[in-house]
């Protein structure tokens, strides 16, 4: 079964056994890491210092449309996350969810070193997102170093700005149109302080997918770059606006916070 079917179809068991998993899971934070990658990325974590982690990162040379992605650690462990949060959405136990935060905790790490934010920060805002906004953002992440290709969401094609944001959004459920201002005037308008990990970050003629928290965001930026992290240039884009899709009129579930 297809992950967005899965999430559909096991949205209603989830809501009713998320309470007592969260409840149980969080006692169990600390257990060993199962996956090889998150143990390599949560290590990581314990005995680098601070200041090593905020480091200025430069953007690694991505491939054009036509090339395979290079290897890349966050995207890695970005697809075993979506593994374990699926696979507690099948079978919503604690131990399932806290495998989950394990591997979720590990994408952080990388995912806030690369951009330059504070891991912890980083942390809290998905941990209070829905389990629909964290897991779009972590498909969005799957897709790193996908090419550009207007007009598609198809990662296996390329992906162009709003094709990113759709296809991340298809994965829970949620169809959006693959223009990047309709694609935010289908979403709630939020401010950016109530923006959440997953959300669109629009203006006009590109959209984005917010990483929760600063001005850091995941998205397909051009031709020759393809989906990269990055971050917000209000020098430039004055006029940038945000919008929460779970609340999409055009959304195939149109009930927030199922999950």
């Amino acid at each position: 079964m297809s992950l967005s079917r899965r999430v559909h179809f096991r949205g209603v068991s989830l809501a009713r056994g998320a309470t007592r998993a969260v409840a149980v899971a969080t006692i169990a934070c600390g257990l060993v890491v199962c996956s090889s990658s998150a143990v390599h990325a949560a290590g990581t974590a314990v005995v680098v210092p601070p200041a090593v982690v905020q480091t200025t990162w430069r953007e690694p040379q991505l491939l054009t449309k036509d090339a395979r992605p290079r290897f890349d650690a966050v995207k890695t462990i970005a697809g075993e996350a979506l593994e374990s949060i699926a696979t507690f959405i099948d079978v919503p136990t604690a131990e399932n969810f806290a495998q989950f935060q394990i591997t979720r905790a590990a994408l952080v790490n990388r995912v806030a070193a690369r951009v330059n934010e504070s891991r912890a920060a980083m942390l809290q805002a998905w941990s209070q997102a829905s389990l629909k906004h964290q897991m779009a953002l972590i498909a969005g992440l799957t897709t790193l170093g996908v090419g550009y290709e207007y007009g598609s969401d198809n990662p296996k094609k390329g992906l162009d700005c709003s094709g990113l944001v759709a296809y991340a959004w298809k994965q829970v459920g949620i169809s959006l149109p693959l223009q990047s201002k309709r694609q935010w005037e289908a979403s709630r308008d939020v401010a950016q302080k109530d923006a959440l990990p997953g959300d669109i970050v629009w203006y006009p003629g590109h959209t984005m997918m917010y990483l929760g928290v600063g001005d850091a965001v995941l998205h397909s930026a051009r031709e020759n770059l393809g989906v990269r992290l990055g971050r917000i240039n209000w020098k430039e884009i004055p006029r940038i606006k945000f919008g929460n899709p779970e609340v999409s009129l055009l959304s195939v579930n149109r009930t927030a916070g199922v999950f």
